[in-house]
Parts: C-alpha cells; structure tokens; sequence
C-alpha cells in the first residue's frame, strides 16, 4: 500500500505562466476535483517523485492516495488519475488530473481497451484497423477494470467489432456508444489500386495548382488595372 500513496502540495497561484514557472523549478502543476469539494484544488507535486510514482504503478493500480506534505494540513485523499496531460514533442508530463473517490459511489473513468487472439482475416492478408483505444465506463471505484478485452478470433476480412460486442463483468457498465466501432479487418491495397489513388491525388494537385494560378493573373490584373491613371472626361 505504500507505494501507492503519492505526495502533493496545495497552490494558491494559477495560470499557464505560474505552471511554466513551476516547471522551471522542477514541480508538476496538477489539480484535484470531485463531487464533494467546494471547488477544484490546484496542486503541484516534485516532477522527479511524480515520475518516479508512475512508472511503479501497475495496471491494476487505479486508486492511489494522496498525501499533502503542508505543516497545516496533513490531510490524505483517495483518488484515481483522471487525466495525464503530456507535450509530446518534448516527451514531459505537463499537468496531472486528480479525481476524488468515496468508496460506495459510482464513478465513471475511461478503461484502456486490448486487442487479443489472431483474427483469421489478418492471416489472409487482412489489415486490422483500430479506432477505438479506451472505453469509457461507470462502476464502484473498486470494481475499475485494469483494462477491456476483445478477441479477435471470428474477424474475417471486412468483419468489424463494436462497443456492444465488448464483454464486461456485471457490476461494470460501458458508457460508449454501443454501436461506434472499435476495430476492423480492412482488404489489403493492392498495388493497382495505390497507382490509382496516387494518379488521382496527382490530378487533384495539378488541378489546385491551376486554380491558383488562375487567381494569380487575375490578382495581377486587377493591381495593373489599379496603377492605371484614371481616363480624364472630354
């Protein structure tokens, strides 16, 4: 249970040029929310021990608690991690969203989802398609799935999987809608049909590139027409 608590401090200031601040200093700006607090709580937590936090928690571990280090408060809030926000071209955590769970009241989260089994379709040749990664649920915060599965074992090519074909357990509801779909097994693109659709994009380019030339003499004509002095009246 230790590895699972997780220290944080309350922030009076907020904003994006105190967050970039706080990152200057080695901090992680994040904020804490849920049913039962007045208002939200921004947080910051040391970006070395937030790092070092994720990167031990399992795939079962969803609840985790947080322990506020203030000499005047040394209060501990259960939570479940809503939201990791991350700049993907500098390959850093930004900001961290912090729900408030109660135990005995429903929650809704978003659970990763897996692929699993071979689906006989991509054996023939057949290109799985995924659209769907996480599925969005509502279940007692100890009942949080570590993850949904789907088997792909019936998927031929042009078969497809929906929200409704996921298997769940009872106490766990799926709040997507039951019918987006969540993979198919597309046919190949065969080499004809590439040279086609790369002819086709060349004739849209050509065709673009006329229209703007097109547009580009008659700009021109109108700024020669615009230098012109004007006719003076017999």
């Amino acid at each position: 249970m230790g590895k699972l608590v997780l220290q944080v401090q309350a922030r009076d200031k907020v904003g994006k040029s105190h967050a970039k601040r706080l990152r200057k200093k080695g901090f992680i700006p994040g904020v804490l929310y849920g049913p039962h607090l007045e208002r939200s709580m921004p947080l910051k937590i040391e970006a070395s021990n937030l790092n070092r936090f994720l990167s031990s928690l399992s795939e079962e571990d969803r609840i985790i608690t947080l322990q506020f280090t203030e000499k005047n408060n040394e209060d501990k809030k259960e939570v479940i991690i809503k939201e990791a926000h991350y700049n993907w071209l500098k390959g850093e955590l930004e900001h961290v969203d912090f729900y408030e769970i109660t135990r005995g009241e429903l929650i809704s989260t978003k659970v990763p989802l897996r692929l699993v089994g071979d689906a006989p379709g991509a054996k023939k040749g057949g290109v799985i398609e995924q659209m769907i990664r996480e599925v969005e649920v509502e279940c007692f915060p100890e009942n949080i799935p570590p993850h949904i599965e789907l088997d792909l074992k019936d998927l031929e090519i042009g078969d497809s999987a929906r929200i409704k074909d996921l298997q769940v357990p009872s106490e766990v509801e799926i709040l997507t809608n039951p019918e987006e779909i969540v993979v198919s097994i597309v046919s190949p693109i065969t080499e004809e049909e590439l040279e086609r659709l790369e002819e086709e994009k060349g004739v849209v380019a050509e065709e673009v590139e006329l229209v703007e030339k097109e547009r580009k003499e008659k700009k021109e004509e109108i700024e020669e027409e615009e230098k012109q002095p004007p006719k003076k009246e017999k």
